[in-house]
């Protein structure tokens, strides 16, 4: 496979560049990393020949550039897998794509206030509206396990497009001190524990550039 250039943020922060990174990574489909540091001065000018959304992340194709997340997702798993990013069952797939819709749109307090940092080790306050996204999540991961998980340890039982939606969010619960259930943790740990996963997060802890808190959320 060749011609694949994915564009990114800055590991330490950037949720949305770790899930169609995670997804490549996790099906060894080679590709050429190019990674562009949010929030300076030139920013803007250097992603301006790769994303027409002057966003990450970007994925570029031969003569295709696809934007946004759940869209390089989609086109990946379409174009370089056969389909196999997503679960092979219709009903497994429906709720897979459900849950990746889901994370993508939903959860706005969770993504300002608790924004990914590979390097944060700090309990947060629970507000009421923190903890009731974290609840929903909670019963998202326990509840795809006990239903679809069989076969493996992710989701629906083996790796997905699901679990890279997912992974980031593991690592704000792990840095900001996120209470789950049994269940829950279990599979957080299992994304934690995960070598691609823990690739990203020792890379994220080794970049240099820092930034202020509201700086951070979705990016």
């Amino acid at each position: 496979m060749s011609g694949i250039k994915l564009v990114i943020g800055n590991k330490n922060y950037s949720s949305w560049s770790m899930r169609p990174w995670l997804l490549l990574k996790a099906f060894d489909i080679p590709f050429e990393e190019i990674n562009i540091a949010l929030y300076q001065k030139n920013t803007a000018e250097k992603l301006g020949p790769y994303s027409p959304s002057l966003k990450v992340p970007a994925l570029l194709h031969n003569e295709t550039t696809v934007w946004d997340s759940l869209a390089i997702s989609e086109y990946i798993s379409e174009q370089l897998l056969d389909g196999r990013g997503w679960p092979a069952n219709p009903k497994k797939r429906a709720s897979a794509r459900s849950i990746c819709a889901e994370i993508h749109s939903e959860f706005p307090n969770l993504k300002k206030e608790w924004p990914m940092n590979c390097k944060a080790s700090v309990p947060m306050a629970v507000s009421d509206r923190i903890e009731d996204e974290i609840a929903r999540i909670d019963a998202i991961w326990s509840c795809c396990r006990r239903k679809h998980g069989v076969g493996g340890d992710y989701l629906f039982g083996r790796f997905s497009i699901a679990d890279a939606m997912y992974a980031p969010m593991a690592i704000c619960f792990r840095a900001y001190g996120a209470r789950l259930s049994m269940e829950a943790q279990r599979y957080a740990n299992t994304l934690l524990a995960n070598p691609h996963v823990q690739e990203w997060i020792r890379q994220g802890r080794e970049e240099l550039e820092s930034m202020p808190l509201g700086n951070v959320s979705n990016m």
